[in-house]
């Protein structure tokens, strides 16, 4: 089996250095494109693209096509402006916080013309783009993340990209082609993870082509020949608004999936289509046994998504089964919970980190595709939620020490939707929830929310006898990253508090436990008004804003951003400078606890 690893990147990504470690790891050979391509010509890379950047990207091109077609598995590493991506080999977007620093300090400008600005500019608008597109996973790189935690991560899941091929999950999956020059992408993919196969949609393939995989004939518009044509079909899917140009004459019987895509959830839409099998039944009695529905309407908010979800869970309760795939950038994870609790098929988007209309990808699909299904269901709310990085933790910890039995979701929530939230995860089996900062301030005000303890916000959500419990793990993050912080030889003392909101009765009571202080507060939408006379030990940013001016703030020996995410360069001020994952991974291990789940405190990503 092909097990090589491609490692895509923008340079200073750290693709070479991380690269040579998960090389090692896997015992494979390790190959930078670079050197080779120095190797045989004899000349630096650098100095071949400034002579002829065309030479140079057309050799990338025959040397890695060379490699791949050699039959051993290796692990390579492309330069940054190589855009040449094959298929059928596993590939990893190497981002690293920080690279635009790194690439203009410690490599020749590409393009000289430009301002260091531009040439930055120019470098994503060019590349990031295509390394979207192609890549299968995407591993970020925090700004302060050790080379040997983001080497344990590479080699991590590297790993789970290699073992979730054949996954029940990726078995009912078909992937949905971005467009025609997408089809071979799609096909080389099915066959790298032994997907169900592709669909084509007769709105983008009129005219059908030869897949060499299994494939599913989906009609989209008014065309009667359509299935004629696609005689070779794994399955045929049927809008149920074609149903006049349905024409299965002399066709072999296989798989019917009608569907239903309206652009609201009226309950006459819901009722049509469950009422199509008893039409199958007379119109294509052949036929009639391998039909399944698909309900896949477009949802705009929760009360929306509540209602449909009460029309299926009543069909489903009389003994029937439907595949439900609402539409919707903000319903994604409901996919993913249907693929675990009643869908029978899934669909997915080629490339990574997709945040549109389109299917998930396999990065979002990833963490929960891999070992068995989950029984059980926790999450992330709030928005943003897609810098979360708790799908990978909560889904890691749990095969490790309860077999896979639970998985986490990231799903978007606004404060407005707070209540009809709560009030439909617990019926769809979910039994645990954080809250991310938007939220953490107003969820005591929760009609599905009630507390043990007099706390003034909180952010892990527990279901206990059918009602959402709400406690507060950030005080423990909050003590490991002082503990952090000190174990590097910063003493406590004078400490500000830069923003807060939620999180600052937690924060301050880790400082006054561990002897920090003086502790001054200071409002974010205040900024930094006057400069400090005097020096600080510690500087905490707990604002999460992205774009604010730390001009003024004062000298200090520590600066701890609450970010672990998106993190800006360390100010000038600060002798040493940290993010949030130590924060993160100490509260995740708490939630768990809370949650009533087995204690992992050793696991390689922690």
């Amino acid at each position: 089996m092909n097990c090589s690893f491609l490692l895509i990147g923008h340079r200073g990504s750290g693709k070479t250095t991380l690269g040579k470690q998960l090389a090692q790891a896997r015992a494979l050979p390790f190959i930078d494109l670079d050197e080779a391509i120095s190797a045989r010509e004899g000349r630096p890379a650098a100095e071949l693209v400034i002579d002829d950047e065309h030479r140079f990207r057309r050799l990338e091109h025959d040397m890695l096509h060379e490699l791949l077609s050699g039959g051993e598995n290796a692990v390579i590493a492309v330069g940054g402006g190589c855009l040449f991506f094959p298929d059928g080999i596993r590939t990893i977007w190497m981002y690293r916080e920080g690279w635009e620093e790194t690439a203009l300090r410690d490599r020749a400008r590409l393009r000289p013309e430009l301002s260091p600005a531009e040439e930055i500019s120019w470098m994503k608008t060019t590349r990031e783009e295509q390394y979207r597109r192609h890549a299968h996973l995407c591993l970020h790189i925090e700004r302060d993340c050790p080379e040997e935690e983001a080497a344990r991560r590479l080699i991590f899941l590297s790993g789970w990209l290699a073992e979730v091929t054949g996954s029940p999950a990726l078995k009912k999956s078909w992937i949905v082609p971005r467009d025609k020059e997408d089809l071979s992408r799609a096909e080389a993919d099915v066959r790298l993870f032994a997907m169900a196969g592709v669909e084509l949609r007769s709105d983008m393939f009129p005219e059908l082509p030869e897949p060499t995989v299994p494939w599913m004939a989906s009609l989209r518009g008014d065309d009667a020949d359509f299935f004629q044509c696609a005689r070779e079909a794994s399955v045929f899917d049927c809008d149920s608004s074609f149903l006049r140009c349905l024409n299965l004459k002399g066709l072999t019987p296989r798989p019917l999936i009608l569907s239903s895509h309206p652009d609201d959830v009226y309950k006459e839409f819901f009722d049509f289509l469950i009422s199509l099998p008893a039409w199958a039944s007379s119109h294509a009695p052949d036929w009639a046994e391998g039909v399944m529905l698909k309900y896949a309407p477009r949802v705009k908010s929760w009360v929306e998504l509540r209602y449909a979800n009460q029309l299926y869970k009543v069909y489903e309760r009389d003994g029937h089964r439907i595949n439900f795939l609402p539409q919707g950038k903000n319903w994604k994870w409901m996919r993913i919970q249907r693929l675990f609790h009643g869908n029978d098929i899934n669909y997915l988007s080629t490339g990574c980190l997709e945040h549109s209309h389109r299917p998930p990808t396999l990065d979002y699909l990833l963490p929960h595709a891999i070992g068995n299904h989950a029984r059980d269901l926790y999450g992330v709310i709030g928005k943003p939620v897609e810098q979360s990085v708790g799908d990978i933790f909560h889904r890691a910890l749990s095969l490790e020490s309860d077999n896979g039995n639970a998985t986490y979701l990231k799903i978007p929530v606004s404060p407005e939707e707070v209540d009809n939230c709560l009030h439909l995860l617990p019926q769809i089996g979910f039994r645990g929830l954080s809250v991310t900062a938007p939220l953490k301030s107003t969820i005591l005000e929760s009609n599905f929310v009630g507390t043990e303890h007099d706390i003034r916000s909180g952010n892990t959500l527990a279901l206990v006898k059918g009602s959402f419990l709400l406690y507060d793990t950030d005080e423990l993050g909050m003590l490991a990253a002082l503990e952090a912080i000190e174990q590097d030889g910063v003493t406590p003392g004078s400490t500000i508090l830069f923003g807060g909101g939620g999180v600052t009765a937690s924060v301050t009571r880790a400082l006054a436990a561990r002897g920090w202080g003086p502790v001054h507060h200071i409002r974010a939408r205040d900024g930094w008004t006057e400069q400090q006379s005097e020096d600080v030990r510690l500087i905490i940013d707990a604002s999460g804003a992205e774009h604010i001016d730390h001009g003024n703030a004062p000298h200090c020996n520590a600066w701890l951003d609450l970010r672990y995410r998106n993190l800006p360069p360390s100010p000038p001020q600060a002798e040493r400078f940290y993010g949030g994952m130590t924060f993160y991974k100490r509260q995740a291990l708490a939630q768990r606890r809370i949650w009533g789940m087995t204690p992992c405190d050793t696991h390689p990503l922690l």
